[in-house]
Order: C-alpha cells, then sequence, then structure tokens
C-alpha cells in the first residue's frame, strides 16, 4: 500500500483508466451538498492566485481515494479499480472538462491545453473508444458520462439525451459556474482570470491517494472506509459484496449484473419509504426483510449487511450466483 498527497495533475496526467467496479453504487452527488462546495473551493484558491500571482499558495484539500492496481500486459495502458471515492473523482473530470471547455470559449488556448490531458488519453494509447476517458464509471451511469464528455464544445446540455441524469446536470454546473467567473471582471481580465482558475484547479487542490496492489485485500478495505460510515446504505454494501465474491469466482458480472441487479437500481427500489421513524430505500427495506424470511431472526436496519455476510458465507450453502438469482426472483413482483 501506497499513501501520497497528489494534484488533480498528478493524478490524471499518464495515460490510464480508473475504473469504477459495476457493483458500486451510481453516482449520487448534487449541488447543494457537493458540486457547489467544490467549486467554491476552487474558486476561493483561484483567487487567492489573482490576489498574489507571484505568491506561495497552500494547496486546498479535496478528501482521500483508494485506487487498486489492475494486472495488465506490458505496453498497454495503465488501469487501476476505484475502490472509494468514485464519487470525487467523477465529479473531479466533469468539472476539469467542464473548465477546458469555458476555457476554450474565451480563447484561452494554452490553459485549456494544459487541462485537456486531464481529462482524455491520447489517441495511441486507445484501442476501443471508450479508453478516451481517465474515468469509466458504473454501468448505469455510462451513457450520461459518455455523452456528456464526448459533447462538442460548446455543449447544449439542454439538448443532450440524457440531460436530466446527475452527471449532465453536474457538468451543466461546473460550466455555468465557471463561464461566470471568467466573465466577471470585465473583457481586461478574463485571461488573468483564465490562468488562475486552470492553475488552480489543476495544481492547488490535493487529494491524498491511498494506492494498493494487485492482491491487497480491497473489500477489507472497502467495508472499512463505507461499513462503519453509515454513508452507503445496505443495498450498496451488499452489492459491492455480491459482485466482488462473483469477480472472485470468475463468474461474468457483467452478465449477472444486467440480469439480476440492474432492475434495483431503478426509481421504484430507489425511493426511500418509511419503516418506524426512520426512512430507508425500498431495495435496503427489501433486503431485510428477504434476509428476515431465510433467517427466521429479528435483524435490524443498521445489521443488515453484517448479517448477509453471515448468512451468505455461512448458512445460505449456495454459490453466490445462485443466491443472487435467489434474490432477483423474490423482488420479482416489483420488477
Amino acid at each position: 500500500m501506497e499513501t501520497q498527497v497528489r494534484t488533480p495533475q498528478m493524478v490524471f496526467m499518464q495515460p490510464q483508466r480508473l475504473i469504477v467496479p459495476l457493483f458500486q453504487r451510481p453516482y449520487v452527488w448534487n449541488e447543494e451538498t457537493q458540486w457547489e462546495p467544490l467549486w467554491e473551493d476552487v474558486r476561493r484558491v483561484a483567487e487567492r492566485v489573482i490576489a498574489e500571482p507571484n505568491g506561495k499558495h497552500q494547496p486546498h484539500f479535496l478528501g482521500a481515494v483508494v485506487l487498486q492496481q489492475m494486472p495488465n500486459q506490458s505496453g498497454l495502458m495503465q488501469q487501476r479499480t476505484i475502490i472509494d471515492g468514485q464519487q470525487r473523482l467523477t465529479t473531479l473530470q466533469l468539472l476539469l472538462d467542464a473548465l477546458s471547455a469555458q476555457l476554450t470559449e474565451v480563447n484561452a488556448l494554452a490553459c485549456a491545453a494544459r487541462i485537456e490531458p486531464l481529462v482524455t488519453n491520447a489517441e495511441p494509447f486507445c484501442s476501443k473508444a471508450e479508453d478516451r476517458f481517465k474515468v469509466w464509471p458504473t454501468n448505469r451511469d455510462r451513457p450520461a458520462f459518455n455523452e456528456v464528455m464526448a459533447a462538442s464544445a460548446p455543449v447544449d446540455h439542454a439538448s443532450l439525451r440524457y440531460r436530466n441524469e446527475r452527471m449532465v446536470q453536474a457538468h451543466r454546473y461546473f460550466s455555468e459556474q465557471v463561464r461566470e467567473w471568467l466573465n466577471a471582471g470585465g473583457s481586461d481580465l478574463v485571461q488573468i482570470r483564465a490562468t488562475s482558475i486552470e492553475r488552480a484547479a489543476r495544481e492547488l487542490v490535493q487529494l491524498v491517494v491511498i494506492d494498493l496492489s494487485v492482491d491487497e485485500n480491497a473489500q477489507e478495505i472497502f467495508e472499512t472506509l463505507n461499513a462503519r460510515g453509515a454513508q452507503l446504505t445496505a443495498a450498496d454494501l451488499i452489492k459491492n459484496f455480491i459482485f466482488q465474491r462473483l469477480l472472485e469466482s470468475g463468474a461474468d458480472v457483467e452478465d449477472s449484473y444486467e440480469k439480476y441487479w440492474k432492475d434495483f437500481e431503478t426509481g421504484f427500489w430507489e425511493v426511500e419509504i418509511s419503516v418506524g421513524r426512520f426512512r430507508h430505500p425500498r431495495s435496503s427495506v427489501f433486503l431485510n426483510h428477504w434476509l428476515i424470511a431465510q433467517t427466521g431472526e429479528e435483524v435490524v436496519a443498521r445489521e443488515v449487511f453484517d448479517r448477509f455476510k453471515r448468512f451468505a458465507d455461512h448458512d445460505a450453502g449456495l454459490p453466490m450466483e445462485r443466491l443472487l438469482k435467489q434474490i432477483h426472483a423474490a423482488a420479482g413482483r416489483g420488477f
């Protein structure tokens, strides 16, 4: 395990693919809680650079991410799995792409050119179309991400097919904020502001990157970072657990996801419903009730994931793929 503090330039500059496993939750960040605070952080750093262009500026810390190296043949583009931090890394890609487009719009072409390699891999490293992207999201989010990131500038967000998806909305939000900020000081200051915001986004924000080797236990680290922090739902954690086990067994996880889990990530299953004094996604409530039916035990909401793990490992006596099929069959009326 290697831990380093890195800027976006250090994280994204080399040709590589940072892949979000399909068993992680979809993109859920929103304007009020995450996009706006991130933009405000970058904007404040840029304004410090404007005030003291030759000064020494303290970088701003954006959080931590966990990556795991993937085996790849010599000479091919390096790949890593995003174990934790996919929301943050994906949002940074959307911000950087929107920034590059807006810098191009105000003719700050050198600034845009310095941002572009942080968003796309050079063509000689790409064997298929999606290899151009540094970050490759989970299945559900790929169409929206691919559409907005591949759109020609200036992006007409309202005309995009996936305009109502969060990723497109995030890209639109950052585009609007950057455009407004670049022009806030009048035409005479646009190029100065362009240089400052480009430097802030590229060099003066930082991430702590925990880089795991191929053979380190990613599932254990994922659970430590997320299950105890109560950030993910029971369904999120169970999904990760199931598909990590399927991956380890050599199963076709893409096929299993499409057949047996994809529908859990639709509006019907994601809506929160009341259970006593609390609200939980319908998918988590279903899994709780399913587990009670299987075990004959009372399982409270906060213990669903831990009890599911014990059930799958010790009680069920079934391969993970058959267990997944049973869950899907039980939920069939909702599908």
